[in-house]
């Protein structure tokens, strides 16, 4: 009886496809997925959110090879339109420590030491490489709905 329960729950778990099946690991720069994000897609999908940041100054790809990344934001191509665009501001901080952040992760900085430093225009982008599509087209839609 116990081999069958064993055989059953196997059988199962493959017909699921384990965990990785579930799990969509995303590539975003800091403060592009929030946490309150992850949850709501979480509960809607049922797919779980496994996020990895990277600075603006790494290679993305590389990252993304070693991290089996299925979805990333990246730079948005010339010509077509961003799924993310924000105003980003270059602050100096105690020490002289500049730093660049979207506007609206520096409201609590001194607005005298806050500059304008252009804007970010990012894209999510399904990597060909990555192990579930399913989840990784669930949270395409579910980020550029938002």
């Amino acid at each position: 009886m116990r081999a069958l329960l064993v055989a059953g729950l196997l059988t199962t778990v493959a017909a699921c496809g384990g965990d990785d099946q579930s799990e969509v690991r995303l590539l975003a720069p800091a403060g592009i997925v929030s946490d309150a994000d992850a949850a709501g897609f979480e509960r809607e999908t049922g797919c779980r959110v496994d996020t990895r940041v990277y600075d603006a100054d790494e290679d993305i790809e590389a990252i993304a090879g070693r991290r089996n990344t299925d979805v990333a934001a990246a730079p948005t191509p010339e010509g077509e339109p961003p799924d993310i665009a924000e105003q980003l501001v270059r602050a100096t901080l105690h020490g002289g420590v500049v730093v660049t952040v979207p506007r609206r992760l520096a409201v609590a900085l001194d607005p005298l030491l806050i500059r304008p430093a252009g804007r970010r225009e990012l894209s999510w982008t399904i990597r060909e490489e990555g192990d579930n599509d399913a989840c990784a087209r669930r949270w395409i839609a579910y980020a550029t709905s938002q």
